[in-house]
């Protein structure tokens, strides 16, 4: 609800403030006076687009400030969302230099413009002459008739369901083509690591094999010479383990006499035992060295097997390559898996849309009659005796779901009775349209806490009866809501509960508008005025009482 609103410095207002009841508010002026230049600057805060073109001549800014009460508009996710914080009043304050920029304040935190635009849809909502085009939108029928069913909670969790599964269908499109553009190369790499499976691959088997061949192509010539050491350490005549014994007991009759050469005999024994031991090691080595065909082919055939592999994956090492293509190949079993697991939850998901869609379907058409009659009463009383309405409501004949579930919908038009139904924008007149559009509006303020309507031109085409239809409407409408409205006749200005006059201010060089709320006595001049001119008399002053106290 809008509390307040004041502007500075917009247009022809130099310091303006408005501060409206909390029902049905009416606002009246002469042509020119400045009430279209009120409804730009509520725009403004609401987050519609503007240029220093709107500041008032030789001043720097204009400030529109809004106050607001969103007590009952279940805002508190929005502010959470946007990181604004909440509170049941807020205070909206848009500033535009003479530089053309503009800044944005949501509680006297800066703001971006589509923020603003975002939060204004839910505090205000002008209609206006052009406004009337909403009724032949698919969006503004489903909202009217899903109000009216008690459908919206269902229709949001329907959207928020379908949302999902079109956000699955994405994805699923998106890995599926990745699956098909990866297959051939899938295919390779899995080639490539049976092949390297195939070869049994072991940690450090490339170098020990090189050396095991090397030794198996000279095992003919090594045998031979380790023969020849052998035999010359220790079984020839002239062994030198046998030389290095008879030294060594020569040593030990000079340590006798010289003790000086002890030492020199323990390094001798300990040279015989050294010698000793590296014949052995020789022998138990040379016992292992076999001249071993076989064995040489084997190791022969491996290692151009390897040497191939290696060239083939330039060099690579054969391992990590190995366990590269099966970290690959295993992002391919991973893409198998979520495809199956977004299958599976589209499935789930396609069923819980497909099952609330018939729901809803099902509601709305049981509905659509109800809401047919309950217009069809409430036009009559707008002086459209004979018109109709048709609330249509078709399953549509493709099975494939869309935003409104299983659902097509349009409201047709009769302008009398005998006449066909057709389309309502095809036939319907702008007055006739304009009162629809009334009534649409009175059922869904009594189904939803609406934010503050603005009303401009709501009279447009009507006089007399009609237009006192037209505020025992809307004086009924503000039972449930805000309403302002903006009216040149009398009989809707005489139906509201606070009564706001438009007018120029002039101290002889400047013009500006300004806005005050009548009394009770300038209330009656005004609606006498409004019924009969300026020069209006005592007659037509008792019946604008008469009006008044209707």
């Amino acid at each position: 609800m809008l509390t307040e609103l004041r502007v500075k410095n917009y247009a022809l207002i130099k310091d303006l403030v408005f501060k409206p009841g909390q029902s049905f508010n009416v606002i009246t002026g002469e042509t020119g006076a400045g009430k279209s230049i009120l409804l730009g600057a509520l725009g403004l805060i609401l987050g519609e687009r503007a240029d220093s073109a709107t500041i008032k001549e030789n001043e720097d800014k204009c400030v529109i400030e809004g106050n607001f009460n969103i007590k009952n508009y279940s805002l508190e996710e929005w502010f959470k969302q946007n990181e604004f914080d909440y509170a049941e009043d807020i205070i909206i304050r848009r500033e535009i230099a003479i530089t053309g920029k503009s800044r944005v304040f949501i509680n006297d935190t800066p703001a971006q413009l589509a923020q603003l635009k975002d939060l204004g849809k839910f505090l205000i909502d002008i209609h206006s002459q052009h406004d009337n085009l909403d009724l032949f939108q698919k969006s503004f029928q489903f909202k009217v008739l899903d109000s009216f069913a008690e459908l919206q909670p269902n229709q949001s969790s329907f959207i928020q369901k379908f949302e999902k599964l079109k956000e699955l269908n994405n994805n699923l499109s998106k890995l599926r083509d990745a699956e098909k553009q990866g297959s051939d190369d899938r295919d390779f790499k899995q080639f490539l690591l049976e092949e390297l499976l195939a070869a049994k691959l072991l940690e450090g088997e490339l170098p020990a094999l090189e050396q095991e061949l090397s030794a198996l192509s000279n095992a003919d010539q090594n045998l031979k010479i380790l023969a020849s050491i052998h035999n010359q350490l220790s079984e020839s005549e002239t062994a030198i383990i046998d030389q290095l014994v008879f030294l060594k007991g020569q040593l030990s009759l000079v340590a006798k006499n010289d003790k000086r050469f002890e030492e020199l005999g323990i390094r001798f024994g300990d040279i015989q035992y050294s010698l000793k031991d590296l014949a052995n090691e020789l022998n138990q080595l040379t016992e292992h060295t076999n001249n071993d065909p076989e064995r040489l082919e084997t190791v022969n055939q491996r290692l151009l097997l390897l040497h191939n592999l290696a060239k083939k994956h330039r060099d690579e090492d054969l391992i990590v390559k190995q366990r590269n293509l099966e970290q690959e190949l295993s992002k391919f079993a991973n893409l198998d898996n979520e495809i199956k697991a977004l299958e599976d939850e589209k499935e789930l998901i396609d069923k819980a849309c497909q099952s609330l869609a018939k729901s809803i379907s099902e509601q709305r058409i049981n509905k659509s009659t109800l809401l047919e009659n309950q217009i069809n009463e409430m036009i009559v009383q707008l002086g459209m005796p004979g018109a109709k309405i048709k609330v249509l409501v078709n399953v549509r004949s493709t099975e494939e779901l869309w935003q409104y579930g299983l659902n097509d919908t349009n409201f047709l038009y009769s302008p009398a009775s005998g006449k066909s139904f057709s389309p309502i924008q095809n036939i319907a007149s702008g007055g006739e349209i304009s009162r629809v559009m009334l009534v649409l509006k009175a059922i869904l303020a009594k189904k939803n806490a609406m934010p503050t309507i603005i009303f401009d031109e709501i009279d447009s085409g009507v006089s007399g009866e009609v237009a006192l239809k037209i505020g025992e409407m809307l004086n009924l409408m503000s039972y449930d809501m805000q309403l302002i409205v903006i009216t040149h006749l009398p009989q809707i200005a005489s139906k509201g509960n606070k009564h706001y006059f438009v007018y120029k201010n002039s101290n002889g060089t400047t013009v500006h508008s300004d806005i005050r709320e009548l009394t009770e006595q300038e209330r009656i001049n005004e609606i006498a005025e409004m019924m009969g001119g300026k020069d209006f008399g005592k007659s037509i002053q008792e019946s604008a009482k008469q009006l008044l106290n209707r």
